[in-house]
């Protein structure tokens, strides 16, 4: 079996010039290289005890991939994913990558810069979630604008939160798989429990 190194050499090697190389290249990234990927991913982190979360909100920005490995690992039961609408396409291919129904997955776009938007869906999302279980914020992809006031609401509301860092590739422009690494934010009460 080809290791995962060996397969990264191989996508790295291959040419990249013309649309149809890239193609090429882009298929194989994402159908040989990010599965191996998540699959080493979750292996590392097995014996890390997560809660059950039923629902897992997902920011989306131009890359999917690395919101892939956090859905992979803690596995909620449904995800509700705020992007911009020009990355919509970066939706479908996460669904592709899941191999989920669409039943299990929301799509909200909101306008750039609009925190109110972003505080309005989580709101919404979270009183439904909350009635049946935990819920966990995924801080992998979205602007610098939409994670800060995803940060301030899942501040409030107390909600655990993940993000997934990687080496990124410049020639490439795609994070090197294999290299990533899962930070998790303990919620502000399980730090300071007396906090009001």
């Amino acid at each position: 079996m080809i290791s995962l190194r060996e397969k990264v050499d191989i996508w790295q090697g291959m040419p990249q010039e013309t649309p149809e190389q890239q193609l090429w290249a882009d298929n194989y990234y994402d159908q040989e290289l990010i599965p191996m990927a998540q699959r080493a991913f979750c292996e590392r982190h097995a014996s890390m005890e997560v809660p059950d979360y039923y629902g897992l909100f997902v920011l989306m920005g131009p890359a999917w991939e690395r919101s892939a490995f956090v859905v992979r690992l803690l596995e909620p039961q449904n995800i509700h994913i705020i992007c911009l609408k020009e990355y919509m396409g970066q939706c479908r291919a996460l669904l592709r990558n899941l191999g989920w129904e669409e039943e299990r997955c929301l799509c909200t776009t909101v306008s750039r810069g609009d925190a109110a938007g972003v505080y309005r869906i989580m709101k919404k999302q979270h009183d439904i979630w909350e009635s049946v279980g935990q819920s966990a914020i995924d801080y992998s992809g979205g602007g610098k604008e939409m994670l800060l006031a995803a940060a301030q609401f899942a501040g409030r509301l107390d909600i655990d939160g993940y993000l997934v860092q990687t080496r990124y590739l410049e020639e490439q422009r795609r994070h090197m798989p294999g290299s990533e690494k899962l930070v998790r934010f303990p919620t502000v009460q399980s730090v300071f429990p007396d906090l009001d």
